[in-house]
């Protein structure tokens, strides 16, 4: 039968006989290296935990522009002019005609860059950890996270603007808010939400829908959480089943300060390509490996535009909640 030895109960033992020994030297590294090779090392590597990427999830991506573009820009037509009443034989009938503009997002890139030496390569073949590999995640992983901050809050040094913080999209003032601080209840939760989607609704005259809610994961929780007098049912599942149109609430981190004074924000819009898009013209891209004396330097960039809406009635913010 096997046994098995716990190395470390034999520590304080060698330790007692390291301090007795007179006759040899042993050097604080030494000591160190000797504990060491008792450590057991656990074959799985674990990597830091950061929050979820979720703006490419949340908000349609635009990637078919050329990489080279300095700007998007896209048009808006409109109509002008009425039908009238007229009599037989007139020849004063009102013209119609068209009318267009152009609008103007700026595009710009985002870079870093990681690299290694030769001894690297052998020390990460000897440990069987592709350091190389390793550093080439971590630098794609760093590009996407400002992605997803420009997608989210936009790039004010570029006068970018992102889905949070976009200054076409109009403010809806809720009837209560300050839900958590306030101990709302889960009829003035609903009172606000519905304020909130029926806005769009009446003020584009019928003609927007919003099918999308995005929250604070702080009241996304609380509305999940506070219930109907009497009843099991919480404030969002009577919201989204009594809702005309949005059926989808997702919880996104940046909305627990994105409002005006770091407050909460919720958005409410609709997820359509054709009135929202993140603008990306380029995800991803690694350069060839520089040589630079007997080490490497892997340049990586990207192209990144903040979030444009096209039709920024079809979305409203709320802020305090």
């Amino acid at each position: 039968m096997k046994r098995s030895y716990r190395f470390d109960m034999y520590l304080g033992a060698v330790a007692e006989i390291v301090r007795r020994d007179t006759q040899h030297r042993w050097d604080a590294n030494e000591t160190a290296m000797f504990a060491r090779q008792l450590e057991d090392i656990d074959a799985q590597l674990y990597r830091k935990l950061y929050p979820q990427l979720k703006g490419t999830l949340l908000f349609p991506v635009k990637m078919d522009i050329d990489p080279g573009a300095e700007q998007y820009t896209y048009r808006v037509m409109d109509y002008a002019g009425e039908a009238s009443v007229i009599a037989n034989y007139s020849d004063d009938l009102n013209r119609v005609d068209v009318q267009g503009f152009e609008v103007k997002s700026p595009l710009f890139g985002i870079g870093n860059a990681y690299g290694y030496s030769l001894q690297d390569l052998r020390a990460s073949r000897m440990t069987g950890l592709g350091l190389d590999v390793e550093r080439a995640m971590a630098a794609r992983e760093v590009l996407a996270r400002k992605h997803d901050t420009t997608i989210a809050t936009g790039e004010s040094t570029k006068n970018v603007f992102g889905a949070l913080n976009n200054p076409y999209v109009s403010l809806v003032t809720p009837v209560t808010g300050a839900w958590v601080s306030g101990s709302a209840t889960a009829d003035q939760v609903v009172a606000d939400l519905f304020k909130l989607e029926r806005t769009i609704i009446s003020e584009s005259k019928g003609i927007e829908m919003p099918d999308t809610l995005l929250m604070p994961p702080s009241l996304y929780a609380y509305a999940d959480t506070v219930r109907l007098s009497n009843t099991e049912t919480s404030a969002l599942e009577y919201f989204l089943k009594k809702s005309l149109g949005i059926k989808n609430v997702e919880q996104w981190y940046p909305l627990e300060t994105a409002g005006a004074a770091l407050a909460t924000r919720c958005l409410a819009y609709t997820r359509d390509p054709g009135k929202v898009s993140a603008l990306m013209p380029l995800e991803f891209n690694q350069s060839a490996p520089e040589a630079r004396n007997l080490s490497f330097v892997i340049n990586c960039d990207a192209r990144t535009g903040g979030v444009i809406f096209r039709y920024p009635g079809s979305a409203r913010y709320m802020d305090g909640c």
